[in-house]
């Protein structure tokens, strides 16, 4: 259970989810009265790839790495969760033990709804789990997205598109500016590509104003032009 400042916290953070902002107000308060908060360090596991599906996440402030082992026992950044937005899966939809490891990338406060709560908020609210398939199907549809990058673009639309697609997740739209809490060497292992490639190609985005590079970050300036130059203009 959280406490009432919590809750008001929480639904400020995830509201900025397109899912969360647009469920009905009893789903809303049924979450909230049933999640669980918790505060983690920079770094700190969360759960690993193989684990069981046993609920359903968000983050409130900070951010989640999500990791895959690719080629043998290497691991490399899938995504970047940042604060407003929800990562996992309930068992009832997973149909296997999750697929990637997520670690705090700063730190973070989470919103843990278990599977358990889930099923109790169904049994009051019939109706409610194809509400629970459409964030499902926004997480299948934004990995598909990045696939899609990584197998179509050449390196310079890549990581353009990259950034676009981060930017979206951190908040772009509307706003004059917007802090990506992402390195340069972190934009080359989500884009495949070495830092010196993407380094050059930042630096192009750079001197023609739509970002600027900052330590241990990347500040959007122009998130329309920046959606226009990777061809991802259909991102809101």
């Amino acid at each position: 259970m959280i406490s009432a400042a919590q809750k008001i916290h929480a639904t400020a953070s995830l509201n900025r989810s397109r899912w969360f902002a647009s469920q009905p107000e009893s789903l809303k308060q049924a979450l909230l009265a049933r999640a669980q908060t918790s505060e983690i360090a920079a770094g700190q596991w969360i759960y690993g790839s193989g684990d069981e599906l046993n609920g359903l996440y968000g983050v409130i402030s900070g951010s989640v790495h999500l990791l895959v082992t690719a080629s043998g026992q290497e691991t490399r950044l899938l995504e970047i969760v940042p604060a407003g937005q929800f990562f996992g899966q309930a068992a009832r939809f997973g149909g296997g033990p999750r697929l990637v490891t997520a670690i705090a990338g700063e730190r973070s406060t989470l919103f843990f709804v278990p599977h358990q709560a889930l099923r109790e908020i169904a049994a009051t609210q019939p109706d409610v789990w194809p509400n629970f398939t459409e964030l499902l199907y926004g997480q299948l549809a934004a990995a598909l997205i990045l696939a899609s990058l990584a197998l179509s673009l050449p390196p310079r639309l890549r990581v353009a598109a990259r950034l676009a697609v981060l930017a979206s997740w951190f908040g772009s739209t509307g706003k004059k500016e917007t802090q990506l809490s992402v390195t340069q060497s972190q934009l080359g292992e989500m884009t495949g590509l070495s830092r010196k490639t993407v380094n050059t190609h930042l630096r192009t985005l750079e001197d023609s104003g739509i970002i600027a590079c900052d330590y241990a970050r990347i500040v959007v300036r122009d998130y329309r032009r920046l959606r226009t130059k990777s061809g991802m203009e259909f991102l809101l």
